[in-house]
């Protein structure tokens, strides 16, 4: 078995954190009607900066994690890609519509609170999917 690369566990742990901001934003938002605009920024720029960076270092390279010639992990490693990308993507959206409706004055998560809910349940089951496939391909 072959180590485990630093960047994957370093961005494993941060992306927990960014979860953690994550969902300070939708908990802040839609409990005290207080969008936390520089945390949102902050967050948003660490994705595109780091983790998505990652992603796209993981997918160019050839390196592949020492488990991964079972069909789970290399079906687990397609879903996590593709559908963590689509939530970032979603989260951008997201983020920047509520960002303008909370500048309005329009608590924009309790207005739309079950596509919030959805929203939140979709995005731990990314970072969930995650967090299975390191502990599959390093464990």
């Amino acid at each position: 078995m072959q180590g485990i690369p630093w960047f994957s566990t370093f961005t494993l742990f941060t992306e927990i954190l960014v979860t953690a901001s994550v969902l300070y934003v939708f908990h802040s938002g839609y409990r005290y009607n207080k969008f936390p605009y520089a945390l949102v920024a902050l967050t948003l720029g660490y994705e595109i900066c780091f983790n998505i960076t990652y992603m796209a270092s993981r997918a160019l390279s050839r390196a592949n994690p020492s488990r991964l010639e079972n069909g789970t992990a290399i079906g687990l490693a397609i879903f996590h890609g593709s559908f963590s990308l689509l939530m970032f993507l979603g989260l951008i959206v997201y983020m920047v519509i509520a960002w303008v409706n909370y500048k309005k004055g329009v608590n924009y998560f309790l207005r739309h609170n079950r596509f919030t809910a959805t929203f939140i349940l979709l995005w731990l089951a990314a970072v969930l999917s995650g967090i299975a496939f390191y502990v599959i391909s390093y464990f």
